[in-house]
């Protein structure tokens, strides 16, 4: 099987079902935008995640040089977007940190986890990791239910 391209954004976002990891990963360029292409990206996302009952997210931001606006980081914080992930079929979240190169704000990682674990619930898993062996060997381990 390939990859689908699900929804495209050309410098902010490429969201692609990656049938190697079994996950939609979402490609961010940059995670700025001042319209609506944040939010239609993740709801794109959502849509096939739940079409298909795929189980893993994978948010790769290693490349974005700029941060969510504060009206996306209101959404992705708030209760619309939890109860979404919440109702979704996914259970399995990895993120692929920025890179240094990108100069962005790194501290909030320290409780990105945490925060995912205790906004989507019981049973869902989130690591954050660099290299895609390890991203494909925690897909591969959590599917086969180790």
């Amino acid at each position: 099987m390939s990859e689908t391209l699900i929804y495209s954004k050309p410098g902010l976002v490429d969201v692609i079902w990656r049938p190697d990891l079994k996950a939609v990963h979402l490609v961010w360029h940059s995670e700025y935008d001042e319209g609506t292409a944040v939010k239609d990206a993740v709801k794109a996302a959502l849509a096939y995640v739940n079409e298909y009952g795929i189980k893993n997210w994978l948010a790769d931001i290693s490349h974005s040089r700029l941060a969510l606006s504060a009206v996306d980081l209101d959404w992705v914080s708030g209760e619309e977007f939890r109860t979404a992930i919440r109702n979704s079929t996914l259970k399995r979240f990895v993120m692929i940190p920025p890179l240094p190169e990108t100069g962005q704000d790194t501290s909030w990682l320290d409780d990105w986890a945490e925060n995912t674990l205790t906004s989507f619930g019981k049973g869902t898993t989130a690591k954050i990791l660099s290299e895609m062996t390890d991203i494909r060997a925690v897909f591969e381990t959590l599917e086969n239910g180790e």
